[in-house]
């Protein structure tokens, strides 16, 4: 066992601690007043870390970002850390979410996605703080409180902090197979608008555009972009339309969830819905996209690069992918290294059975701080 694993073993029980100190805080995104309490929390808690400087960006309709910083004065590009404290959990469910340790588990609203990672990280800062061993490059740690509902406040200040970096290093969760994240899909929210014409359905039937079936033909031609061997997906999640049962439709709404691999794939998807056209006569057809995110796609060699330095330190890790999306997406479509997942293991994200596998927590823990110690600049 090395040094470092043995060191983070031994704070096993105070990373407990700290976990049940940040879920106990329910920080539901849209619940400014209670994430702003565990904002309070973590700025303190940086500065018990040795951070140099904690800046506070106060936002209006979400909770406030923090912005610590070590190691100021090194010569070398920064690392950025990328953690967010904001949950889908509304505010009350401990009450049926109720934090419990069963199994070599961690159980809690919030402790997988993702306050286990913020753990992870402030415990490899301060352990390699402490040691006087921190790499001679700043490290920043950049705390979000809206990822779960697109990182709309926050996008540009990550884009901001990560471009001059030499390594963005992202503490989402594992896999619920326990791999690191190499690749993720890009994606994009669309709304679809058809307009009719009404009419009275008995009287005058022909003088209507009927929005259902322009949608309806809109939908077949949608359908027809999925390409899932190549992991384009194009799904319409939900749909409204019409005013009354004896009315020709006037007009239809529709929504759509797309994900692509590449970002040539997600130019190419977003060129086709962008360029409907009416298959009725007097039809209009508009699709607009909303929230979206590039894919991270994988880069060759930093995985691998990654790996070595676990494997110096006893920890292994594997490689893997998922379809959601993170704030990693916007630094990796930049052209930064990103590694991604390198949060807890465990499962239930999002769910009622949400929880951490404990020992997790030190293995990831050895594993950042060895990135930071021991990652050079790339040739």
């Amino acid at each position: 066992m090395t040094d470092l694993l043995q060191h983070f073993i031994s704070r096993r029980a105070a990373m407990l601690d700290l976990l049940a100190a940040m879920v106990e805080r329910e920080s539901f995104t849209r619940a400014k007043k209670h994430v702003d309490s565990l904002v309070n929390f973590m700025e303190a808690l940086f500065e018990a870390y040795g951070a140099a400087s904690v800046r506070r960006y106060t936002q209006k309709d979400v909770g406030d970002f923090l912005l610590a910083k070590w190691n100021e004065r090194a010569s070398g590009k920064p690392f950025l850390f990328l953690a967010h404290v904001d949950t889908v959990h509304p505010i009350g469910s401990l009450a049926t979410m109720p934090i419990k340790t069963e199994d070599g588990r961690f159980y809690g609203p919030g402790a997988f996605d993702m306050k286990g990672g913020a753990v992870i990280a402030l415990e490899a800062i301060r352990a390699l703080h402490d040691r006087d061993q921190l790499p001679d490059r700043p490290i920043h740690f950049l705390l979000t409180t809206d990822e779960e509902i697109g990182s709309p406040r926050s996008e540009a200040l990550i884009k901001e902090l990560a471009a001059p970096c030499e390594l963005v290093l992202v503490m989402e969760p594992a896999t619920k197979e326990g791999t690191i994240k190499t690749w993720r899909k890009g994606g994009g929210k669309y709304t679809l608008t058809i307009e009719g014409r009404a009419s009275h359905a008995g009287i005058a039937p022909q003088e209507g555009i009927n929005a259902i079936i322009e949608f309806a033909q809109q939908a077949l031609e949608i359908n027809r972009l999925n390409d899932l061997k190549y992991g384009t997906s194009v799904s319409i999640t939900m749909v409204e339309g019409g005013s009354a049962g004896n009315v020709i439709p006037a007009q239809v709404r529709a929504h759509i969830d797309a994900r692509v691999m590449t970002i040539e794939a997600m130019n190419r998807l977003h060129d086709a819905l962008t360029s409907l056209y009416p298959k009725m006569p007097g039809a209009k057809v508009s699709c607009l996209r909303g929230s979206h995110r590039p894919p991270m796609e994988r880069r060759p060699g930093l995985f691998e690069k990654a790996a070595a330095i676990g494997e110096r330190h006893g920890i292994t890790i594997y490689e893997g992918g998922t379809g959601g999306g993170s704030d990693g997406n916007f630094t990796a479509a930049m052209g930064i290294p990103t590694l991604d997942g390198l949060g807890a293991h465990g499962d239930g994200a999002h769910a009622t059975h949400e929880h951490v596998i404990i020992d997790s927590l030190p293995r990831q823990a050895t594993l950042i701080a060895a990135i930071l110690k021991e990652w050079t600049a790339s040739e």
